[in-house]
């Protein structure tokens, strides 16, 4: 849990002991946990206010949301309120009044709208050839509600990759079916036994995952994305996927429509298999032709210098 851990640390640093402290009601972990505790409970965010303007009476309701917002964040991993002097706040999360779980459940129980028809996920459709092959950026992310999300002009995908917080939820605020789809997801674009293996994966995508590690900084990443185990058939099927569906037919689109600029992704684009094949068949054509070529030229160079500089016995 080193990845939450580090997670953990970075939240409490931004929101708790920013300003000395003077943005939140509370000022220890044990205090934070008591109102993560209010939250499982599914106390409504008024009456939490409530209780910590009762234990601390020169709060501000402004601190007292704050810290129900850094315990939010804590608990679900995703991104609730707005951290003081934070850029872009437009992008996080607005809870304002019930109960959490009632929040969360409203975010992502909302039905695909997109069409699923002819929307294939091949053994093929991984992280790795969505970047060298599709041309997008991969980067990690640790707010929830951001997977799968294209940013940047449709350039950068974010994946969320806290494995191991997923692997350990019971019973929580989460819609049933979510925790477990997420981790699908990571088994689709990081399968195990491609990612992971050293007798069965591809040492090219191992490389490319450690270095995408290791560029993701300040972010510690979760190893475990790439332990989520593998899909067949039947578990790469679109229809099987409600909370991301759109999300995945929106990458999937990207990444058919993207067109192959370097050596580099024209030689690892196997989408097309038929297509591939042909042209590199072509290339190799016609770098026989011109190395026949050359050595023609090269003969009748020789040819015009011994003509007029024979050689004499």
């Amino acid at each position: 849990m080193s990845a939450y851990a580090e997670y953990f640390r970075r939240q409490w640093y931004s929101m708790a002991t920013d300003a000395d402290g003077r943005y939140v009601a509370t000022q220890k972990v044990d205090d934070i946990f008591q109102v993560v505790q209010l939250l499982i409970q599914g106390h409504h965010r008024n009456a939490i206010v409530s209780r910590l303007t009762q234990v601390n009476p020169i709060a501000s309701a402004s601190a007292c949301n704050s810290s129900i917002d850094l315990a939010a964040r804590l608990l679900l991993m995703l991104k609730i309120g707005v951290v003081k002097h934070q850029a872009s706040p437009h992008l996080c999360l607005k809870w304002e009044k019930g109960n959490l779980q009632g929040f969360v459940r409203e975010r992502f129980d909302k039905s695909p709208v997109l069409d699923a028809h002819r929307v294939k996920l091949p053994k093929s459709f991984d992280a790795w050839s969505i970047s060298i092959v599709g041309g997008l950026k991969v980067e990690f992310t640790d707010n929830l509600a951001d997977h799968l999300l294209l940013i940047n002009d449709d350039t950068t995908v974010l994946l969320f990759h806290h494995a191991s917080f997923l692997e350990c939820q019971v019973n929580t605020l989460y819609p049933d079916g979510l925790v477990e789809e997420t981790l699908r997801t990571l088994a689709l674009l990081f399968p195990q036994s491609e990612f992971s293996s050293r007798i069965r994966g591809s040492r090219a995508k191992r490389e490319w995952f450690q270095r995408l590690c290791l560029e993701s900084n300040p972010c510690l990443i979760d190893p475990r994305v790439a332990l989520c185990g593998n899909l067949r058939t039947e578990g790469r099927q679109i229809e099987r996927f409600m909370f991301w569906r759109d999300r995945l037919i929106i990458l999937k689109q990207v990444y058919d429509d993207a067109t192959p600029r370097t050596i580099q992704q024209l030689w690892h684009d196997r989408r097309n298999g038929e297509r591939w094949f042909t042209f590199w068949v072509a290339v190799l054509v016609l770098m026989i032709t011109i190395a026949l070529g050359v050595i023609q030229c090269i003969e009748g160079a020789l040819q015009v210098y011994k003509a007029y500089h024979p050689t004499v016995v």
